[in-house]
């Protein structure tokens, strides 16, 4: 096992740390590293590794650190998962980790990217209390992510929102885009019927926001797909892990688009 990857075993932590991965940059880079918050997908019922472990694996070869949450899932509803995202950006922002942090971005998959598009907006839900100024990401990576609920299939949406549904539209990220939003990366494939309707509506309000968005959509893949490469994790395989090579290629498009930010140096 390499050096970079037992940090991930012996690190200590406290009460929010205890539902962090920490997965830093590999030990070849050096200086302050850019960070990111890693929200898996899985519709709020689970949280799957390759949208996990894997992008975490991929974003520390690229000389990010990352944190990989475990949020909190149904039966509890929002705001707890917000809560969690929240905790988990001020805490890496916070430096307890003992990690050199520069540059703070989040990226997420699916529901997980319902979430990061929550912390993007600094969306403040009625059902909040004290809650005035909330930590926002200084850029955002949204893979096939939720943007708004009516772009989901409405018993979908009941199920995920219960007696939260009069809050549809409160939870629908893309319609509380503005300029302070930070930039974003956004891709789905053409057969995700909830990922591709939805990645275009994200492009849609960050571009009329005059938000730098950059947008790609690859023929082929299915929904939750994550890094495409048809790498699994855990004992068994998630059904939606594939090898799809062309779509995978939205992991060099992103690197360089990380770059051409600014946000990330090698």
């Amino acid at each position: 096992m390499e050096a970079w990857y037992r940090k991930v075993a012996t690190a200590i932590f406290t009460p929010i740390e205890q539902k962090i991965t920490l997965y830093p940059a590999e030990d070849r880079f050096s200086g302050p590293r850019p960070a990111v918050l890693v929200l898996p997908g899985g519709g709020f019922r689970e949280l799957t590794s390759h949208e996990g472990e894997g992008y975490a694996r991929w974003l520390s070869g690229l000389g990010l650190h990352a944190f990989v949450l475990s949020y909190r899932l149904l039966p509890e509803r929002f705001p707890a998962p917000l809560e969690d995202a929240r905790a988990a950006l001020e805490h890496i922002r916070g430096g307890g980790h003992g990690l050199d942090v520069g540059p703070v971005g989040v990226i997420g998959s699916s529901a997980g990217g319902h979430l990061a598009g929550l912390l993007m907006t600094g969306r403040v839900l009625s059902v909040e209390e004290g809650v005035t100024d909330p930590p926002r990401p200084d850029f955002g990576i949204l893979a096939y992510a939720l943007a708004d609920f009516d772009l989901v299939p409405p018993p979908v949406v009941a199920h995920l929102l219960g007696d939260l549904l009069p809050l549809k539209d409160e939870l629908s990220p893309a319609r509380h885009v503005d300029a302070s939003v930070c930039p974003a990366f956004v891709w789905a494939t053409a057969q995700d019927p909830p990922g591709l309707p939805n990645a275009l509506e994200w492009a849609r309000a960050l571009a009329a926001a005059g938000v730098p968005v950059e947008l790609h959509v690859y023929p082929d893949g299915g929904h939750g797909i994550g890094l495409a490469d048809g790498v699994a994790y855990g004992d068994t395989p998630h059904p939606s892990v594939a090898h799809v090579p062309h779509t995978a290629s939205w992991t060099t498009a992103c690197a360089a688009w990380l770059r051409q930010g600014g946000f990330l140096v090698d």
